[in-house]
């Protein structure tokens, strides 16, 4: 692991390496944190080397051709060796059991580090966060941020990228485990947390073997890949996994965590799956199911946002009056973390603390952001938008989340919308 005193941008033409560098700048925040990356001629990834940081590599195929495109020229005298395996950096390298590195000389004769000549920051835990361009993920970033002198969050993105993000698709993932192994190869996460998913239940029914992909067979691939190098698995799932009122007694106080699951839709159907095999593949999982997500967020998708769009532009929107469990994002990432911190495992309900009609929740989030309510319409029918079957008045409990965490209560929609219009990330809420 060599230094220079120039940056230089690493491509591999032809195989596979793993590429890592290492901070060596003694006055950065950084100062010896490492990263790295899997690049190959089908990747097509390149990796920058700052100026004055480590970099070294570990070849993945027999065949390999690297070129480097740097900023300067070889200057023995600035050059400072530092040890591939040096155990205060603790670079993660991806050796085969029973092989031996090749290394050479000047690799063999580099020096340790001494602690008592360093200055370290503790070693932070890495969150990586799968689906953090969206509401869910975002809310999960925003928080970890907070949290940042003990844990260094990485999301992904699919089809909106974000500056800092990985680029990572769950349907590749589904059709490829080695597409999860690359990824954790990278990132090292000590908990990963599943945000994203193929929601749209009307595209569900019309792309059954995406949403199988997608929201069942990546996670478990993923799942498999997290439990080779011993990292926590945090997965959301959905109130869809029950039937309602029209097809089911609902218990008194909502559906519990233990109640029998029966979606009525492609959608629910692969969450559900998800769910079963994700805890029998890695059984110290944490499952989240979750209901009528709202709040701030780049894509500007939620339901709050399109009861907004189409009131202030005098559109009529048709709602029926079946019951839901409204969830501010932000409650939903701090609940999320909580239980995180407490080793939970198993299935946790993780909705707000109120329940309500879908048309009482649009009332209330129209007065409180004054818009006109005149074109909101009633409709019985809860399929009313579109021929997919959907549950009517899904109520989740919380009971087991509250005696989980006592001391946490969830906002109330007006409570919440004051916060987003107070704290305001992403899409505005208001044109």
């Amino acid at each position: 692991m060599f230094p220079h005193s120039y940056g230089k941008l690493v491509t591999c033409v032809v195989g596979r390496i793993y590429d890592v560098v290492v901070d060596l700048r003694e006055t950065s925040p950084t100062y010896l944190r490492w990263s790295a990356a899997i690049l190959s001629d089908d990747n097509r990834r390149q990796m920058y080397i700052p100026p004055n940081c480590g970099h070294g590599f570990y070849t993945l195929a027999e065949r390999n051709t690297v070129v480097y495109c740097q900023g300067g020229v070889y200057q023995p005298a600035t050059e400072r060796d530092l040890l591939w395996s040096d155990p205060l950096v603790n670079v993660y390298w991806p050796l085969q059991t029973g092989i031996t590195p090749v290394l050479s000389d000047k690799d063999l004769s580099a020096p340790y580090l001494h602690e008592n000549e360093v200055q370290v920051n503790p070693l932070r835990e890495r969150y990586l966060v799968i689906g953090a361009s969206g509401q869910v993920g975002g809310a999960l970033m925003e928080a970890l941020r907070h949290r940042s002198k003990e844990i260094v969050a990485i999301g992904t993105y699919n089809s909106h990228p974000r500056e800092g993000m990985l680029s990572f698709s769950l349907e590749e993932a589904g059709r490829s485990e080695e597409v999860c192994r690359d990824l954790l190869t990278m990132v090292r996460p000590s908990v990963i947390i599943i945000c994203a998913a193929f929601t749209w239940t009307d595209g569900c029914e019309r792309e059954p073997e995406k949403a199988q992909l997608v929201n069942c067979t990546a996670v478990l691939n993923l799942a498999q890949c997290a439990k080779v190098i011993n990292s926590k698995v945090v997965f959301y799932s959905t109130d869809y996994v029950f039937p309602g009122s029209d097809g089911d007694d609902i218990p008194d106080g909502g559906y519990s965590e233990s109640s029998p699951c029966k979606p009525l839709q492609t959608y629910g159907e692969t969450k559900y799956r998800a769910e079963q095999k994700l805890l029998t593949v890695h059984p110290e999982a944490l499952i989240l199911r979750t209901s009528t997500v709202f709040g701030p967020e780049i894509q500007g998708k939620n339901f709050v946002y399109q009861l907004v769009t189409n009131m202030t532009s005098g559109k009529d929107m048709t709602l029926t009056n079946v019951k839901c469990t409204p969830t501010y994002n932000r409650d939903l990432a701090a609940m999320t973390l909580k239980l995180i911190d407490k080793g939970c495992s198993g299935i946790y309900h993780v909705v707000g603390d109120e329940a309500m009609a879908k048309l009482e929740f649009a009332r209330r989030v129209a007065r409180c952001l004054d818009v006109e309510m005149s074109k909101l319409r009633v409709a019985e029918n809860v399929n009313v938008s579109s021929g997919c079957k959907r549950p009517k008045d899904v109520i989740l409990s919380s009971e087991k989340r509250k005696q989980e965490l006592p001391g946490f209560t969830c906002r109330n929609v007006e409570e919440a919308i004051a916060d987003w219009l107070e704290n305001g990330v992403g899409k505005p809420l208001k044109a």
